[in-house]
């Protein structure tokens, strides 16, 4: 989904404003991102990692916590925009393209340090014990949304991306948009670092 915003981006800044489309990435990442995966970390894992030693207010933990909030403001942000714009006001469509843009770049960022920070470490502090008290916790989670939940962001994903741009256009923004391999300086700093010095 990160990596279609910028498709759903350009079409906002062509003057398509397909209210359906902007539903269906605020729902993805209030209910998925947020309602589920967020809510695995918050609830089970960082509590976990609290256990094992690792601060809940640094990095990454605490950056982290801050991002979800971010998100979460992101998306009532989005979602107040799109209404907005369906009452008729001139500045809603330029807030939807700012609002996406913000999306973007927090999800960017927050899915690299998930994958180059948060995992890994999670790896050298959790015991096996550990390990699969979280699966079986993380699968009681899963549990609650229903077994076609997975299935049904999936197919949302794949109907957007087949409704936004072909293959070959998506492959080129996706290199360019999602960094296969850990960037370096000062774009992924600690959240709580640009906080903290102010």
């Amino acid at each position: 989904m990160v990596k279609l915003l910028p498709a759903v981006r350009r079409n906002i800044d062509a003057g398509v404003v397909d209210e359906e489309v902007l539903s269906d990435v605020a729902d993805f990442f209030s209910t998925f991102t947020d309602g589920c995966h967020h809510a695995k970390e918050e609830d089970l894992l960082f509590p976990m990692l609290q256990l094992r030693g690792v601060s809940s207010k640094g990095c990454p933990v605490g950056g982290l916590r801050l991002e979800h909030q971010q998100g979460r403001n992101t998306v009532r942000a989005l979602r107040s925009a799109v209404e907005k714009y369906k009452a008729g006001d001139p500045k809603a469509r330029g807030t939807i393209s700012s609002v996406l843009k913000d999306a973007t770049d927090l999800y960017t960022d927050h899915i690299w340090r998930e994958d180059y920070l948060l995992f890994p470490m999670s790896e050298k502090v959790l015991l096996d014990q550990d390990r699969k008290s979280l699966g079986k916790d993380f699968d009681e989670v899963e549990t609650r949304f229903g077994s076609s939940f997975h299935e049904k962001y999936e197919r949302l994903v794949d109907k957007l991306e087949r409704d936004l741009a072909s293959a070959t256009e998506l492959r080129k923004e996706v290199a360019v948009d999602m960094p296969v391999t850990a960037p370096t300086g000062e774009e992924h700093r600690c959240p709580l670092d640009s906080r903290e010095s102010s």
